[in-house]
């Protein structure tokens, strides 16, 4: 059972989480548009589109901000309507939106990788990324978006037996009824009239869709991600058509995408395998710590940074920045001594002016 010190942190890691996001996002988006090197191609617009997603998903963490529970053979995606002001549907609406944002960021992952491995095979580009099929990675994170978010309304929508089943573990873990909550739940093994388990036919046929969602994304990041570093690490030294420029910018976005693919697998894909498989095999998971309403939350705040620490060109425009605003505010500290100085003694301008 998650403490009440417990729930509290639960709820200021994504509120500060989002607020971090929502400054680290907006300070990569500048550097794709300001300070991306020219070589980076199209790639930059790929990277930019993730960057916006992301602040969008930061809104979603401050605004939803739902809490993740699994119980028995079910789990619950809910929020506290007395923590908001908005009505309980508009509630049910943002838990939608923020669980669609998890099926956008599975084939976000997946695009990147396969555009990257574009960039290096150009027979693989030729065949698969000639005219609009260049839109592929901006158009399927949509698409997954909105099975994810019809998934969430056909499949789990709120129910009575669902309200039934959920009550007595949300009141006892979070200290809220049921009733005050807007929520999203799958329950796999409800009992029957005569107090049989039965299996949800709606609870599994979205799990099915969900988990291979899931799992395609994570075959292709490991599929294409292992081929861009064989490529890399095998060809890219004996390939004269690529500048040394090149070369060191593909090593660098491939370490970001290493690094970037190493905090999803800890902090989405994971915690979506536990939220889906324990109760689908009705184990009861007994989390004493809300572990997975943290890793979802912290998520993206901390993606964004392999990016701009790993390219040479974002890491010296953001130091660049920093120098500047840091010259600019001991400028003005200076300007306003100097202001002071001479209100608190104006006849000492004036004398060392005469």
């Amino acid at each position: 059972m998650p403490s009440a010190e417990w729930i509290k942190g639960e709820i200021l890691t994504q509120r500060y989480c989002g607020i971090f996001s929502l400054f680290v996002n907006s300070l990569l988006s500048s550097l794709i548009i300001f300070k991306s090197p020219p070589k980076l191609g199209n790639y930059k617009w790929l990277m930019l589109y993730t960057s916006l997603f992301e602040l969008i998903y930061a809104f979603l963490t401050l605004f939803a901000g739902p809490h993740v529970h699994t119980y028995g053979s079910g789990f619950i995606v809910f929020q506290d309507m007395k923590n908001y002001e908005y009505s309980h549907e508009v509630g049910k609406f943002l838990i939608w939106a923020y669980c669609s944002c998890f099926g956008f960021s599975m084939a976000m992952f997946a695009g990147h990788f396969i555009y990257r491995y574009s960039t290096i095979d150009f027979n693989f580009r030729n065949k698969y990324f000639a005219g609009a099929r260049k839109l592929f990675p901006f158009l399927l994170p949509f698409v997954c978006s909105i099975i994810w978010g019809f998934l969430c309304f056909f499949c789990y929508d709120e129910t009575l037996q669902k309200s039934l089943y959920m009550r007595q573990t949300v009141l006892e873990n979070y200290d809220v009824e049921i009733t005050e909550c807007a929520y999203i739940s799958a329950l796999f093994w409800p009992l029957d009239q005569f107090g049989n388990k039965i299996a949800d036919f709606r609870s599994f046929v979205g799990v099915a869709v969900m988990q291979s969602i899931v799992g395609l994304s994570l075959g292709c990041v490991l599929y294409f991600g292992i081929k861009c570093y064989l490529w890399l690490s095998l060809k890219l030294k004996s390939i004269g058509s690529l500048s040394d420029a090149s070369k060191s910018l593909q090593k660098q976005l491939l370490q970001a995408l290493v690094i970037q693919t190493a905090i999803p697998f800890i902090l989405m894909y994971i915690p979506a395998g536990m939220i889906f498989l324990f109760p689908m095999l009705n184990v009861e998971l007994n989390l004493k710590y809300p572990v997975v309403t943290h890793a979802v939350a912290i998520y993206p705040a901390i993606d964004p940074l392999p990016t701009i620490f790993i390219i040479k060109m974002y890491r010296r425009g953001c130091i660049e920045w920093i120098k500047k605003l840091t010259c600019m505010s001991k400028l003005n500290v200076g300007n306003y001594l100097v202001r002071r100085s001479n209100t608190v003694n104006p006849w000492s301008s004036t004398m060392m002016s005469n």
